[in-house]
C-alpha cells in the first residue's frame, strides 16, 4: 500500500494545456474520487498515475518514490477501465490469471489469488465461462478481479460503471466500496457522476478545466462548496444561484428579498446559493409552480418567482400542483454566499 502525490503536475498536448499545476495528496489506504465534467482532466490525471500519459511538468510519486520515468509495469498499480477489456477467447479463470502468468508468478500462487478474488467478487461459479456468456455486471467483476489478483499498491478506476444500467450501477458501486474497505488498498476513482463521488469517496476532488476546485469529504464539499461551480455541480437537483444585492439585513433579488445571516456592506453584489431542500413554506418569496416531478420519496418542484427560476424539494403529501401560486422562505443560515466571481464569502 502507498500514498500518491501530485506535485505541480502539468500536462500539455503541444500548446494546449490540459492540466495546470495539479497539487494533490492521496493518503495511504484512501479511496479518492476525481469528479468533474467531461474534459476537466480527471482521466488524464489518472492515466498519468498509471504511466499511460507522460507528465509535461512536475512530479508524481507513489509511496514516496517518483514514478515519472517508470514504465507502467514498474509502478505497482492495477487499472480498471470503462471498457471491460477482457480477452474473449479466454475463460474467466484465464482472464484473471493472464497478467500473473506474464509476470511469471508461480502456478500455485496464481491459483490461490484467482480463487480468492473470485470468492470476494462472487464469481466463483462462472470461472470456466467465456466473457460472452456473462452479464455486464459479471464482466465488470471480472475486470475488477483482474486488478485484485495483482495485489498492487494502488488501484485505478476509470469510470468503470459507465456501461452498466442504473440498478446494476448502484449495486456495483456498493461492491467496489466494500471491496476497497476490505482490502484497504489506496484507490483513485474517476467519474463524471457526482452521485458516485458522494457515495463512494473518503474524499472527493472536484475538477474543472484542468484545475482543482475543491478537495474534501463528501459532506464538506456539499455543505461548504468553495465556489459557485462546485455548489452547482455537487447536488441533485443543483443549488439555486440568485444574483442579489446586500440591503441592510436582507439580500435583495430583482423579484424578492430574503434575510441575510452575516454582516456585509450595503450594496455588495453576491450570488446567493440555496439548496432545493432548504426552501420551505413561508412568506418571503411568492412563486408560481411550473412543473412538479414526483420521484417517490420526494417531489421536485420547479417554480418561477418574477425573473428568477427556483427548484425546491417537498414531501410528496405537501407538494403543490403545477400552476399553483405558493409562498416560500429560506433560513438565513442556510444561504450560501459567493462573490460575483463565484468564490465563497461566508
Amino acid at each position: 500500500m502507498a500514498d500518491v502525490t501530485f506535485d505541480n503536475v502539468a500536462k500539455k498536448y503541444g500548446e494546449v494545456s490540459v492540466i495546470e499545476s495539479l497539487n494533490l495528496h492521496i493518503d495511504d489506504g484512501e479511496l479518492m474520487v476525481l469528479v468533474g465534467p467531461s474534459g476537466c482532466g480527471k482521466s488524464t490525471a489518472l492515466r498519468m498515475i498509471a504511466g499511460l500519459e507522460d507528465v509535461t511538468g512536475g512530479t508524481i510519486s507513489i509511496g514516496g518514490r517518483a514514478v515519472n520515468a517508470l514504465p507502467p509495469r514498474d509502478r505497482d498499480i492495477a487499472m480498471v477501465f470503462q471498457s471491460y477489456a477482457l480477452y474473449p477467447h479466454m475463460s474467466v479463470r484465464e482472464n484473471l490469471a493472464f497478467g500473473l502468468k506474464m509476470r511469471r508468478v508461480a502456478a500455485a500462487e496464481i491459483e490461490k489469488r484467482v480463487t480468492s478474488a473470485a470468492e470476494i467478487l462472487g464469481i466463483s461459479h462462472v470461472l470456466e465461462r467465456k466473457p460472452k456468456e456473462l452479464s455486464g455486471g459479471q464482466r465488470q467483476r471480472v475486470a475488477v478481479g483482474r486488478a485484485i489478483v495483482r495485489q498492487p499498491a494502488v488501484f485505478l478506476f476509470d469510470e468503470p460503471l459507465s456501461n452498466l444500467d442504473a440498478k446494476l450501477r448502484v449495486q456495483t458501486r456498493g461492491e467496489i466500496t466494500r471491496l476497497q474497505q476490505s482490502l484497504g488498498t489506496t484507490s483513485v476513482y474517476v467519474t463524471h457522476d457526482q452521485v458516485e463521488a458522494m457515495t463512494m469517496g473518503h474524499r472527493i476532488t472536484v475538477m474543472r478545466d484542468g484545475k482543482i476546485q475543491q478537495v474534501g469529504t463528501p459532506r464538506e464539499v456539499y455543505e461548504r462548496p468553495a465556489n459557485a461551480f462546485v455548489a452547482q455541480f455537487i447536488g441533485t437537483p443543483p443549488m439555486n444561484l440568485i444574483h442579489a444585492t446586500v440591503d441592510g439585513g436582507s439580500l435583495r433579488a430583482p423579484s424578492f428579498a430574503i434575510p441575510l445571516g452575516v454582516q456585509l456592506a450595503n450594496g455588495t453584489r453576491v450570488l446567493a446559493g440555496i439548496r432545493p431542500e432548504d426552501i420551505t413554506r413561508g412568506d418571503a418569496i411568492h412563486a408560481t409552480v411550473d412543473v412538479v416531478e414526483p420521484v417517490g420519496h420526494e417531489s421536485i418542484v420547479y417554480a418561477t418567482a418574477g425573473s428568477e427560476k427556483l427548484v425546491a424539494i417537498f414531501e410528496p403529501r405537501e407538494a403543490p400542483r403545477a400552476g399553483e401560486t405558493i409562498s416560500l422562505s429560506v433560513a438565513p443560515e442556510r444561504v450560501h454566499l459567493f462573490d460575483e466571481a463565484g468564490v465563497r464569502v461566508n
